[in-house]
């Protein structure tokens, strides 16, 4: 049975990642971080096998590091709904949502806003903890928003968003 979330839980599960609600991970960022998570699995093993022929610290550092990324990869991968899953309001920007912003000076950018741990996959792929990215989560296309970023405040408009699969 496929499980759905309001976009107002997924909301919180972007923002708070100590919720019981599922975050929104893409196929393929669901399929990259299934990778990773196997990759440390794999070098955790090698790690364990030499260590117990010899004590090095450098191996001990990196045990401690893999078994901690183990750790919150594993319980994200279980958890993760897809975008499809989320009940959503069709109008409203949300996780898994490609979104293109006009700025002022006429120039346009397209993004897909996603949770953190995907935001590195691609080029395309942007976190919604993003200045941007958190700046249009919840509103619709026409709204001009506010971005706060480090290099300063500046406007920008939703021109388009589409649901990501």
């Amino acid at each position: 049975m496929k499980q759905c979330f309001t976009t107002q839980e997924v909301a919180v599960s972007a923002n708070v990642s100590t919720t019981s609600v599922p975050l929104v991970l893409t196929a393929k960022g669901r399929e990259v971080l299934q990778a990773r998570l196997d990759g440390a699995r794999r070098r955790l093993e090698r790690i364990e096998d030499e260590l117990r022929n010899e004590r090095d610290e450098s191996l001990i550092a990196e045990q401690r590091q893999l078994r901690q990324q183990i750790d919150e990869l594993g319980p994200v991968l279980r958890d993760a709904v897809s975008p499809g899953e989320v009940i959503d309001d069709p109008t409203i920007v949300e996780l898994g949502d490609e979104v293109e912003v006009e700025f002022p000076d006429g120039g346009r950018e397209t993004f897909l806003v996603v949770h953190p741990l995907e935001a590195g996959i691609d080029e395309q792929r942007t976190s919604a903890e993003a200045p941007v990215a958190n700046a249009v989560l919840g509103h619709r296309e026409g709204d001009r928003v506010t971005v706060t970023s480090p290099a300063g405040v500046y406007h920008c408009t939703i021109v388009r968003r589409s649901r990501s699969g």
